[in-house]
């Protein structure tokens, strides 16, 4: 017989060891669920390729720059979990004509009536290269984004800001491309600054965006005021209504393709060198679409006109081409007629080999006469490559380009660019 001190030591013990067991098992469920869910970043993290009808691929241009490629999970706590992602790129470039833009054929900046001898020059560039970093919680409700690249002023490879924004279940605030143009929709192209005839501006703003049914999406947003106009010297731009853009996709074909139409009304306000102020109304709509037609191949196009919105051209953004001083009433600006398009076809040759073709076009109209003849009257840009992806991180691509600026006086200047890309993803 066990004495009472004993009986009562056996089922403290037992009493412990089941205790210990069950402490165990607790821990090993929530080590299965940690796995489960470290398990579940990996698999997204490897299924982060293209997916077309079943065929794999690596990232095209077009989901890096729509941030597809979310990168590697540095944490995860708290229902919180952070990424850094992005990528390295190097770029070997030479022009056979001068071209004022040395890193990216900005088709704007060819020089009409160069000096001889100015052509034939050599750049190495990483100014494309992009680190970024993304938080969001574990419902996906909550998210913030901060992207930097390498654009320096001047030239330089000084870190230059180009994302920082939070989301809230529907809404958006921060720095982010602007609503009116399709972020879903570049090329897969090796030139950093892309077709001429392309809207492309990141903007401060305040964006709503909800679903219209499974396939359909709407937004709104007010966007940063100002405009870029060239007006005498003592005449003073002003930022006061901001921008108002609206915008519609529609997906199809299993979420592979798109067609977007999107408006913009751009209030370009200025105080005249009377001391008056005033605001005209500039605007545009614009189509796009990524259209995969097979497999392998897709087609990217986008068509832009209305007037007053060079500030979110591509090839115009910064220039001042927004509005000019008036020639009937010199105390107005006038905002003349603006058409962009590009159109590009992609096409895999195979999982580890792709091309694109395609062309663009800027054309402004000078009805009243404001511009003067060293203005730019049109541009166009072109360009093929071939892309080799050795693996699933890398790719190296060769690309011709061409491009042609023509000047309101009808002179105009053709340039050609061959670049030589190395690439490689975080």
């Amino acid at each position: 017989m066990l004495k009472n001190w004993e009986s009562g030591f056996l089922a403290l013990a037992f009493l412990l060891s089941a205790l210990n067991i069950q402490a165990q098992e607790t821990e090993i469920s929530q080590l299965e669920k940690r796995i489960d869910s470290l398990e579940k970043k990996v698999k997204d993290h490897q299924t982060s390729y293209k997916k077309v009808f079943g065929q794999e691929l690596p990232n095209s241009r077009n989901e890096i720059e729509n941030r597809a490629y979310t990168g590697f999970v540095i944490s995860g706590v708290k229902g919180i979990s952070l990424s850094i992602g992005g990528f390295v790129e190097t770029d070997l470039i030479y022009d056979f004509n001068a071209v004022g833009d040395k890193n990216s054929f900005t088709t704007s900046s060819i020089i009409v009536n160069p000096t001889p001898g100015s052509g034939n020059v050599t750049t190495f560039s990483v100014r494309p290269s992009r680190l970024s970093f993304k938080g969001k919680n574990n419902e996906n409700s909550v998210s913030a984004l901060l992207e930097f690249d390498f654009e320096g002023n001047n030239g330089t490879t000084t870190p230059h800001l180009r994302h920082a924004y939070i989301t809230f279940k529907n809404w958006g605030a921060g720095q982010f491309w602007s609503n009116f143009m399709d972020s879903d929709n570049n090329p897969d192209i090796l030139d950093f600054q892309g077709p001429n005839g392309s809207l492309c501006v990141r903007v401060i703003q305040l964006r709503y965006t909800f679903n219209v049914g499974k396939t359909n999406k709407m937004a709104f947003a007010l966007e940063l005021p100002g405009a870029e106009i060239t007006v005498p010297y003592n005449w003073l731009p002003k930022g006061i209504y901001p921008d108002l853009t609206a915008s519609f996709e529609h997906s199809f074909w299993k979420g592979t393709s798109h067609l977007r139409l999107a408006g913009l009304l751009h209030p370009i306000t200025y105080i005249n060198s009377l001391g008056s102020e005033y605001t005209n109304l500039g605007g545009g709509l614009s189509f796009s679409g990524c259209i995969q037609t097979s497999k392998l191949d897709n087609i990217n196009l986008q068509v832009n006109a209305g007037s007053g919105f060079a500030k979110y051209n591509n090839d115009l953004g910064g220039l001042g081409y927004d509005a000019f001083q008036s020639k009937t009433d010199t105390n107005r600006v006038a905002t003349l007629g603006q058409l962009n398009f590009f159109l590009y076809y992609n096409h895999w040759w195979n999982a580890r080999l792709s091309s694109a073709l395609g062309c663009s076009f800027v054309g402004l109209s000078n009805d009243h006469g404001v511009y003067g003849p060293d203005a730019i009257k049109s541009t166009s840009y072109a360009s093929t490559n071939i892309i080799f992806y050795p693996n699933d991180n890398f790719k190296l691509g060769l690309e011709f380009l061409y491009g042609n600026r023509k000047n309101m006086d009808n002179k105009m200047q053709d340039a050609f660019r061959v670049q030589f890309t190395f690439f490689a993803k975080i």
